[in-house]
Parts: structure tokens; sequence; C-alpha cells
């Protein structure tokens, strides 16, 4: 079965969420904590671990890497990035992180994935992958969205309201796909709304903390850093729709070495 990652449609939406700089939230937040936790990307070999519509190839570029991979279960995926950016160091590949990649041992310097772990039911294989591929003190680094704002947000649609004062914010140990739906249902994206009638049911895994860093362990990697990062006064001003979660870390950010 297909994930609804692969499907056409979606990858049409989310090319016009994201656009060319990427979601507001990984702008903003996200990827600038990121690339400062790298350091320094010159002269690297990199490997992004689900790169959408490639919105960050530019900026991996401009690093100087010396080779950037950009992989993502979605061909639409890719075929938006190809239209975007087009370099001599820049190769793409179709690849499903929950199987084995089809990429060489110890060739890669930096594995980054931003938002994609939250994604996949199976966390173990693309994380013991990302110490495969990855050389000797190579950085592992990635987002995936907090458990904490799993609960808040789920627990807002189940009561049908928008609002801070929600008494049960549920199970944090539980285990397994929550329903999360994108497209002409979401009120955070009013102007898609009018273009895309559908909605979409995405592929959205709650999980503790502790299961990252189990998965982590027992693949061989050190855990360097793990940040909660508030939301920037820039975002808020900019993007009044996150006022709400001023006060629940939206995403969690680990930085890794092998």
């Amino acid at each position: 079965m297909k994930s609804i990652y692969q499907n056409k449609q979606f990858a049409e939406y989310w090319n016009k969420r994201a656009g060319d700089s990427g979601e507001v939230y990984k702008c903003y937040v996200l990827d600038p904590i990121m690339f400062k936790l790298v350091n320094s990307f010159a002269n690297k070999t990199v490997l992004e671990l689900g790169c959408g519509n490639g919105y960050l190839a530019q900026k991996f570029i401009e690093k100087k890497v010396k080779k950037l991979i950009l992989t993502d279960i979605s061909n639409h995926n890719l075929e938006f990035a190809k239209q975007k950016f087009q370099d001599a160091k820049i190769e793409y590949l179709e690849q499903d992180a929950t199987k084995k990649w089809k990429v060489g041992s110890s060739s890669i310097d930096i594995v980054y994935s931003n938002m994609m772990l939250n994604e996949v039911e199976n966390i173990k294989t693309p994380i013991s992958e990302s110490f495969r591929v990855l050389k000797k003190n190579g950085i592992f680094v990635f987002s995936v969205t907090h458990p904490s704002w799993d609960l808040f947000v789920f627990a807002q649609e189940q009561a049908g309201i928008k609002s801070k004062k929600i008494n049960n914010l549920g199970n944090y140990f539980r285990r397994g796909f929550a329903k999360y739906i994108m497209g002409s249902d979401s009120k955070t994206n009013p102007e898609l709304a009018k273009e895309f009638k559908t909605e979409f049911e995405v592929e959205h895994y709650q999980r503790p903390i502790s299961d990252y860093f189990d998965a982590l362990i027992e693949s061989g990697f050190k855990v360097d850093k793990i940040i909660e990062p508030e939301l920037t006064k820039k975002l808020l001003k900019n993007n009044l729709r996150f006022k709400e979660y001023e006060d629940h870390p939206i995403g969690l950010i680990f930085c890794c070495s092998r």
C-alpha cells in the first residue's frame, strides 16, 4: 500500500504550502538551529532525508557542500525539487527511508532530516541506516514533532475547540498512528483551502521521546544535544496562527554523532 506522501495531489498541495522558502516553522525556527548545530557544511557530502520539494537545496549549495543527495519517498516531490534547483552537486534519490538505502556505507558526512521521522511507523531502520552511511565522526541532525505538541493539538481536535483550556491531553505514552488532517480542512492555511478541495489524512506517528533515544543508542549513535525550540518573536509577529502554541514546544531537535 502506497503512502499518502507518494500521492501526486498531496505533493502538489505540499509544494504550494512550502513554497520556495519552506514552511514557516521550519524556516524561522528549526532550520536556523539545525544549521548552527552542524556548524560547517563546506566540502561535506550531505544527505537530506525526506527533502520534500527541495526547498533547502539552495541553502546547502550556498554552504558550499561537496555533494548533496536529496532523498524522498515521493518521485513527485523530487520532480518539484528538480524544477527548482539544478546543480551538478545534487543527486536526486527516490528512497523509502524504512528500507535499506541505496547509499554506500561510510560515504556521508552529514545526514539532515527535518520533520520526517514522525511520519514513519518504523524509526529503527532510518536511524540505523543513517549510522551505516555516515563516516566516522559524521553528524546526524534531525527534528520531529514534540510529543507534548502532538497531545495538545490532537486534544484540541477531539474537543473541537481552539483553546489552551484543555483538561485532558491524553496518554503521553501512546504509540502509533495519530489522525492528522491537511488540505481543505486546514484552518492554518485558508488560502490553500480555496485551491485544494481534498482533505489529506497524513501519516503521523505519536511516540515518547525515549523511543528516539533508544533507537539512537541501539544503532550506536552518541546523542550530543537535544533542543526544544521556543517560537521566535519574528515567527509570532508575522504568523499570528502560532500564538496559541507559544507555551508548547512544537518541535524537538536531536544532534548526534557517529
